[in-house]
């Protein structure tokens, strides 16, 4: 088979990369393959479905750019496709005196990024989230949450409804570079096309080394944790009263 664009990956940039090019080629023949039985099913199914807002990148810099770009257009999406959003806000907590500089530099940096950040005593924070023992906290209001399956699925589908093909259950077992485009081998099938898109997170690497390009670094992927409930902690939770805060 022929396409002018194939893309490897139904992630959320695989997804998002496929409908952004098929509203600039309306006329292209373009497939996005994917090795699982449905879109979303690594990384950008398995996260915590936070909207950054820029908190943490440097001033200036296309990271804080984004972030603020990413937050706009991923609302407006959702809005426009009945899916799920919701601008909770941020808690970003000290715990201790020694967590207060840094909790006034992102204070600034999070202003810098036009950003909106409000300053939290230890009462408020027990208010707003009595699970937590801190002494200060700021509360950034432009941090969201939303459902990253969900608007890979309506990225497909709108993909498909202008005339893209997509292929399940499509692992790709061979990629080579030729003087007229690409030749994907995929079990006993090889498909040809103009340009490649390679969208295929943690299995960037596997695929690079598939085309036979030579690279000195690979990806190891973890599963991490963002908290871990210590004796100290755990006593807290089950004893608000006893905790440190001087507010208490």
């Amino acid at each position: 088979m022929q396409y002018d664009f194939a893309i490897i990956g139904a992630g959320i940039v695989g997804a998002a990369s496929s409908l952004e090019l098929i509203r600039r080629r309306p006329g292209a023949r373009i497939l996005l393959l994917e090795k699982e039985a449905a879109v979303a099913r690594h990384q950008s199914g398995h996260n915590s479905g936070v909207v950054h807002a820029g908190v943490y990148y440097e001033p200036g810099s296309l990271k804080a750019r984004f972030c603020r770009e990413g937050v706009r257009d991923t609302r407006e999406f959702c809005r426009e496709n009945g899916l799920p959003f919701r601008t909770t806000g941020k808690l970003i907590v000290a715990t201790g005196e020694a967590e207060l500089p840094r909790l006034e530099a992102l204070h600034e940096r999070c202003r810098l990024n036009g950003l909106s950040p409000r300053t939290v005593d230890c009462r408020e924070l027990r208010e707003l989230e009595p699970n937590i023992a801190g002494i200060r906290a700021i509360r950034v209001a432009e941090s969201a949450i939303t459902d990253y399956p969900a608007i890979a699925e309506s990225m497909v589908r709108q993909f498909t409804g202008r005339g893209g093909e997509t292929r399940f259950g499509a692992t790709v077992e061979g990629i080579e570079e030729g003087a007229n485009g690409m030749r994907l081998r995929l079990g006993g099938e090889t498909v040809h096309t103009g340009r490649l898109l390679v969208c295929g997170g943690l299995m960037a690497d596997r695929l690079a080394r598939l085309q036979g390009l030579r690279i000195d670094w690979r990806t190891v992927p973890f599963r991490g944790e963002y908290f871990r409930l210590g004796p100290e902690w755990n006593d807290v939770v089950r004893h608000p009263g006893r905790s440190r805060c001087p507010c208490a």
